[in-house]
């Protein structure tokens, strides 16, 4: 008898260990990737075979055994298992944690409780939740052939269909002959003659198929030119080497990307392109699939798991030879990978915010050191950490100085919101704002209106006492929508009405306070000849949503298009001219110590997509503190300035790139305890921060205190010896609590 060690597939946050089971002969030929069917705690469910647990075992007729085997070959290969590893040991989570963000959906299976007569569980029936689309394909056989050469006039439509099926000379799908005029009945009279036949097939979805766009090619400048060379010789000599691509807004890095994919696709390599969101998925797919039809695969989140699936069986059986999708799909099975292209890698997208709260660049960048393969990170504003990583050579240094078009960099003009007020103008729009959107829809022109808040207004208050319409599971205040009319918590997503009255004081002066994508959309609306387009997180619900907004946007039935931090990313509309962003400078308040970073690159994003075409960009920041610096060197696209300063500002603190953070999170539903288990959690790591660098910050409760009736209470700890707090902490009982959580490297420090 085969002993295996299983990983349990359970979203348990404690469950570090792995448990040891008997193999049945008739699974014998199943090893360390493979997906089982196991009991585990009075339930069934999937588990992934890590490893032989040997054969010696004391009382082996104590082990349980597996019940069945998943699929038709192991899930996981010794690339993909080495990956889970590490990830699991750098982010401090149990391994089967680490192995579920490989399958699609984190899980093979679906449970569905049986219960008796009297409501008492019985036992869960499982069912494959990766779904296979099938269809039945037809062809003509043998005696097919010879009754369409003897023909049979009374039988038209069934010689008709043997004559498509024997022209086609392949296999032709129920649908195809459908189109051709072949129904349902005539089909099974060929099958019950014999004439013809039927066989399943497995049909790969593709969310994406029927891109017909031109291929555009430009000349390459000197620098796109020295950026594809640079890289080649690594693709060439297949060493991994990391390359940072910094390059302006609108200086043709996506060029210099699928040069490099058609390099690597040439020597039979398969290339990861990652993009930071959604909404940047389909204008990149259409720029891919006009040099490279047939050979790519997108995945990104409104995909159902099923879909994903069929992705991942493409790139694993080398069916698509570029995957490009957003964070997740670091994780997808490569047998072949040459290059990894991560666009936007400034972006905290990147990060994930649940547990396992993985970075996907340093998965990206582990997996390419294990295939031995460059990787190329592209963006205007480089984290800071990879540009610190560039001037310390530890990474290669490419620059795009210019647009390609010779098109100068967009005129930037600060306005100060304060003499707004002080010349009586209430609106969310300067005036300078409103006289150029007015112009810039005379003159068939196009502009984007960025503002960091969705919703109609951003609070509702009481003018009476002052009291804020909180929801009353988070410590957040409602924002109000215009749709729906109604207050929602964007945290939850707990919905209410608008109170008649105030519920502290019985007031009945309720007020709306702030400004929303909502109301800033009512307010452009009302300027002449302006037709506005709301882009942000509640338009874009449904599956292709983004890209249907960007396709009327684009086309130009809208001739402005407003939303949240989503319009500034990425996008290569030649007809706009204008963008204005409202509270430019709302982001640098924020209590984090990323927070110029985070401002100075959107402002400097959002200002990009003006003036990409033929026609020179005009950018309007609308400001409070007219003075600040970093808004001044966004407004000049002085990166390098800025990350000078800011890298400076950096070593002062300590702040990483120069130490790293830990971040530890007690969520309970009592404050108080809480706040307890979080003391006792700052007191350990105080006695192992002596001697140490190390500085513990807390407990301290989060920026957002309580979330979903839940109370959130965090313990930093910043040093240049990290791994010692992660040592002690994986040794501790606090490693299995189940309301702690850990978070390395966190974005989102408070």
């Amino acid at each position: 008898m085969r002993y295996v060690n299983v990983a349990i597939n359970l979203p348990v946050k404690n469950l570090f260990k792995q448990f040891t089971y008997a193999l049945p002969a008739q699974f014998g030929y199943i090893g360390a990737g493979w997906r089982v069917i196991v009991p585990f705690a009075r339930q069934t469910t999937e588990g992934f075979v890590v490893g032989e647990a040997g054969s010696d075992l004391p009382e082996p007729e104590k082990y349980k055994e597996v019940q069945a085997v998943i699929g038709t070959e192991p899930w996981f290969d010794g690339e993909m298992l080495e990956a889970a590893r590490w990830l699991a040991e750098y982010y401090m989570c149990p391994l089967a944690e680490a192995m579920r963000l490989f399958i699609p959906g984190k899980s093979s299976i679906k449970r569905h409780a049986v219960y008796d007569e009297n409501g008492r569980l019985l036992y869960y029936e499982l069912e494959n939740r990766l779904k296979e689309k099938m269809q039945y394909c037809y062809a003509i056989t043998e005696s097919g052939s010879v009754a369409l050469a003897e023909g049979c006039s009374r039988a038209k439509a069934q010689m008709a269909a043997l004559q498509i099926m024997a022209q086609a000379e392949r296999e032709l799908s129920a649908k195809e002959l459908e189109a051709a005029g072949v129904s349902a009945a005539v089909l099974r009279t060929l099958l019950q003659k014999e004439w013809c036949s039927r066989r399943e097939q497995r049909v790969l979805r593709n969310s994406y198929a029927g891109n017909n766009t031109l291929k555009q090619s430009f000349d390459l400048t000197e620098e796109q030119v020295q950026a594809v060379n640079a890289v080649s010789k690594a693709i060439t000599e297949k060493r991994q080497e990391t390359f940072l691509l910094q390059g302006v807004t609108g200086s043709g890095k996506t060029e210099v990307y699928l040069n490099l994919t058609a390099k690597a696709l040439a020597k039979g390599r398969q290339v990861l392109v990652l993009v930071p969101e959604i909404a940047l998925t389909a204008q990149i797919v259409k720029r891919f699939q006009s040099w490279f039809k047939g050979c790519i695969a997108v995945v990104h989140s409104k995909l159902s798991a099923s879909e994903r699936a069929d992705v991942f069986y493409k790139i694993r059986n080398n069916e698509a030879q570029i995957l490009i999708g957003v964070r997740s799909a670091v994780f997808a099975p490569f047998t072949n990978l040459g290059l990894v292209i991560i666009d936007e890698e400034h972006d905290q997208s990147y990060k994930q915010e649940e547990r396992p709260c993985y970075h996907a660049r340093e998965v990206a960048l582990h997996r390419a050191e294990y295939f031995d393969i460059p990787v190329v990170l592209g963006s205007a504003t480089p984290s800071i950490e990879s540009y610190y990583d560039a001037i310390m050579k530890r990474f290669k240094h490419l620059r795009l100085t210019g647009r390609p078009n010779g098109q100068p960099l967009p005129k930037v003009q600060i306005v100060d919101m304060r003499k707004e007020l002080q010349k009586r103008n209430f609106s969310v729009l300067s005036r300078a704002l409103q006289q150029e959107l007015v112009r810039t829809a005379a003159a068939g022109e196009q502009a984007i209106v960025l503002l960091n808040r969705r919703g109609y207004s951003t609070f509702v208050m009481c003018r009476d006492c002052g009291e804020t319409i909180m929801c009353p599971h988070c410590a957040v205040a409602l924002v109000y929508h215009e749709e729906g009319k109604a207050m929602r918590c964007h945290y939850c997503g707990n919905t209410m009405p608008v109170p008649e009255e105030c519920p502290r004081c019985h007031s009945r002066r309720i007020k709306f306070f702030g400004t929303g994508t909502q109301k800033a959309e009512a307010q452009i609306a009302a300027l002449p000849e302006v037709k506005v387009l709301r882009m942000d997180q509640d338009s874009t619900l449904r599956k292709f949503a983004h890209e249907e907004i960007l396709n009327a946007f684009s086309s130009g039935r809208y001739n402005v298009l407003i939303g949240t931090q989503m319009v500034a990313k990425g996008h290569d509309i030649p007809n706009v001219t204008l963008v204005g962003v409202l509270s430019a400078d709302s982001m640098l308040n924020m209590p984090d110590f990323r927070a110029y970073e985070r401002a100075f690159s959107l402002l400097t994003q959002a200002a990009g997509r003006a003036g990409r075409g033929d026609k020179p960009g005009h950018v309007i920041l609308q400001v409070y503190d007219a003075d600040n610096r970093t808004v001044h060197l966004a407004a000049a696209q002085d990166y390098d300035t800025f990350a000078e300063e800011e890298l400076l500002r950096r070593k002062e603190l300590n702040y990483p790139p120069y130490a790293a953070f830990l971040k530890i999170t007690v969520w309970d539903k009592k404050e108080e305890r809480a706040n307890g288990t979080a003391k006792e959690i700052a007191d350990f790591l105080e006695r192992q921060a002596k001697n140490t660098d190390a500085e513990v910050f807390g407990p301290f409760a989060g920026i957002i205190g309580k979330v979903r009736d839940l109370y959130r209470v965090n313990v930093l700890v910043k040093s240049t010896q990290i791994n010692i707090f992660k040592t002690a902490l994986w040794q501790s009982p606090y490693r299995d609590m189940k309301n702690v959580y850990f978070d390395v490297d966190p974005f989102n420090v408070l």
